[in-house]
């Protein structure tokens, strides 16, 4: 009995240990990669900000390095990547309390899930999002930069693919009205912009 007992409490040890490797996480570097036709404002891997994020060039992801996403090293594959981005965005007007008229942006999310399927490096340090122009995602782990998946023009002056500037559109009244976009309007804004609250 003593020796069951001995074994049991031996287990109990073990398995605690293995929970608690299974807890510790690892931070990453967040690094986006934009292969859009325009600008992102603003993007997000499974809930933390990752910033703004140009365009890619042929070297370069689009988006700076920022801090930090969390892998669990004994996690089993496909690993789920949530993103979220600024994919669309619309101009509406806004009035200073002087009655000056200026604009302003109202942004629109859109949201992917990605899969990791390749083996993340033991040293792993990046956890990285490529944003493709038709909305799909990709995701992966790595222990350096990786060179961008697609070579795509870019426009220096224009900072776009096609050498126009991207102009928002005026707000349609669906899109003032939507509790989903950022920012969130207040009923005086609504009013400004033609809408009755």
């Amino acid at each position: 009995m003593i020796k069951i007992k001995q074994c049991l409490s031996l287990l109990g040890l073990i398995l605690a240990g293995c929970s608690s490797y299974a807890s510790e996480s690892v931070s990453l570097t967040l690094h986006g990669y934009n292969y859009t036709n325009r600008y992102i404002d603003s993007y997000e891997i499974n809930g933390q900000g990752g910033g703004n994020m140009g365009l890619s060039t042929q070297t370069a992801g689009g988006s700076k390095s920022t801090c930090c996403g969390s892998w669990w090293p004994n996690s089993r594959l496909p690993i789920k990547v949530q993103v979220k981005w600024v994919a669309n965005s619309c101009e509406f007007k806004e009035y200073s309390s002087t009655g000056e008229v200026f604009s302003s942006l109202r942004n629109f999310w859109k949201e992917a899930e990605a899969l990791i399927t390749t083996p993340p490096p033991a040293d792993a340090r990046y956890l990285e999002a490529h944003i493709y122009e038709d909305g799909h995602v990709e995701a992966a782990i790595t222990n350096t930069y990786s060179p961008p998946r697609l070579i795509l023009p870019r426009d220096e002056k224009t900072h776009s693919r096609t050498g126009k500037s991207y102009v928002a559109p005026m707000c349609t009244w669906a899109q003032l009205i939507d509790p989903n976009a950022y920012p969130r309007l207040t009923d005086l804004q609504l009013k400004e912009s033609g809408v009755t609250p």
